[in-house]
């Protein structure tokens, strides 16, 4: 078999989350593919695949983030507010941005547009909270 073949199967095992049959596979293309061609080839292989992982990591923690960061706010402040006032969308769509939930087999974000908006709404709502003094 192809060395590009052997390490789509071996991608695909990572991917399903059998280690063991990948640990398997990776020993037997260390075994059997052993020309600097080849070398260079799994060496890029390798590379591409932590270059993947960086992003995957680097994304999650930015959702997790957001997540966090608003999570004291939701205790003070109508999330449900903010989304009909400042996006003319519902509260689900709102909760499904901050909780990363997966739609249509895609985690769902926000767009940078998108947290500019969020960002503009919760400084408004501090000015409106910041100005508001109750009298007698």
């Amino acid at each position: 078999m192809k060395l590009q073949e052997e390490l789509i199967k071996l991608r695909t095992l990572m991917n399903s989350g059998e280690y063991d049959k990948a640990n398997e596979q990776a020993e037997y293309i260390r075994n059997n593919f052993t020309s600097q061609e080849d070398i260079d080839r799994i060496d890029e292989f390798i590379s591409s695949g932590l270059d993947k992982l960086t992003q995957d990591a680097d994304s999650l923690i930015k959702e997790t983030t957001v997540k966090l960061q608003l999570m004291e706010v939701s205790e003070i402040v109508s999330l449900s507010y903010i989304a009909k006032k400042y996006f003319k969308k519902t509260r689900g769509w709102l909760y499904q941005k901050i909780n990363g939930n997966t739609k249509n087999g895609k985690p769902v974000k926000f767009t940078p547009e998108e947290v500019e908006t969020l960002n503009n709404a919760l400084q408004d709502i501090s000015k409106q909270l910041g100005s508001t003094v109750i009298s007698l």
